[in-house]
Order: C-alpha cells, then structure tokens, then sequence
C-alpha cells in the first residue's frame, strides 16, 4: 500500500514536474546535450522591409472603429511639414480598402523629413449620418510622422472612432 503524500508536496512535486517538461520542449533539439549556446539573439529582421519587387513608399490604411469597416470615403490631407509649418502636398480620399489609390510617397517624392496626415474624421462621420452627440469630440486628427530611412517601406495603419484614435508603423 502507498504512503499518501501531503497535498502541499504532490502540488510542488507536480508544478516542477510541469516546469521541467515545459523548459525541456522549449530547448531547441540537442542543445541540453551538446552544451549549445542558447542565450537570446535579436531579431534576424531587423533591416528594411523588402518586398520582392516593390520599392520603398509610404502608405496609409484608415479603418473605422465605430462602424467596423473601412474608412471609405475619408478625407486625408498630407503635407511636409518644414519649420513648423505645413506645406501641403496632396489631398487623397480613402478608397474601398481603407487605403489610398496610390502610395503617398514613392520613387522620387519619397524623401527623409517630417509630415502629417491630417483626417477629417468629423466630415467623414457627418457624410455616414453616424448619430454622435453634437458637438462631436474629435473634428480632425493629426498623424506626424518623421521618415528617417528612405530605404525602408512604411505603411501606417490608423484606427479612429468618434472619440479616440490609434495609429502605428507598420511594414
């Protein structure tokens, strides 16, 4: 007949079973037995996003959060900003996708600086009869940016609603 084991120490015994099984299929194949050296590395992406064939650009992916669609129909009005101040430099309107027909930068016009998208979310919101409180909270949203390497591709994805917005460096 078994000698019962105290709960306290069957649950030890069980969690660093657990831990040791755990670590051991986490350990890449042989590295416990050869000695390898498993201290982390970092990323092996860490360069520019290349896509085979197509060049670097900056782009813009608009979604609305409120209504869970893409923003169709949007207003974005883009400029370089030199000394504070914005020299436009196009207005696009958001197609189907949520994304401009066109890159924003590209080839030649694809230079190092800082710029801004301006959305205008409150238009936007008015032309889709969306019933928001008057006044609305959020009229136009500014993105800056600042492109350092003309070499990489960088596509910005933003998601607003009628009273927050979200926007990050995508690839």
């Amino acid at each position: 007949m078994a000698t019962p084991v105290p709960a306290g120490l069957a649950r030890r015994q069980f969690a660093f079973t657990g831990l040791a099984l755990g670590t051991a299929a986490l350990l890449p194949r042989g590295a416990a037995a050869q000695g390898a050296d498993t201290a982390p590395r970092p990323a092996q992406a860490s360069g520019p996003i290349l896509l085979h064939g197509v060049s670097p650009r900056l782009t813009v992916h608009a979604l609305d959060t409120f209504h869970g669609t893409a923003a169709t129909g949007l207003r974005i009005d883009f400029a370089r900003l030199s000394d504070g101040q914005a020299q436009p430099l196009r207005s696009i309107v958001v197609n189907a996708n949520g994304r401009s027909d066109e890159p924003l930068l590209v080839g030649d016009s694809y230079q190092a600086g800082d710029y801004e998208l301006l959305l205008h979310v409150g238009d936007y919101f008015a032309a889709r009869q969306a019933r928001l409180p008057a006044p609305a909270f959020l009229t136009q949203v500014p993105v800056r940016i600042r492109v350092v390497n003309v070499a990489e591709r960088i596509h910005l994805p933003i998601q607003f609603g009628p009273w927050s917005y979200t926007y990050s460096r995508g690839s």
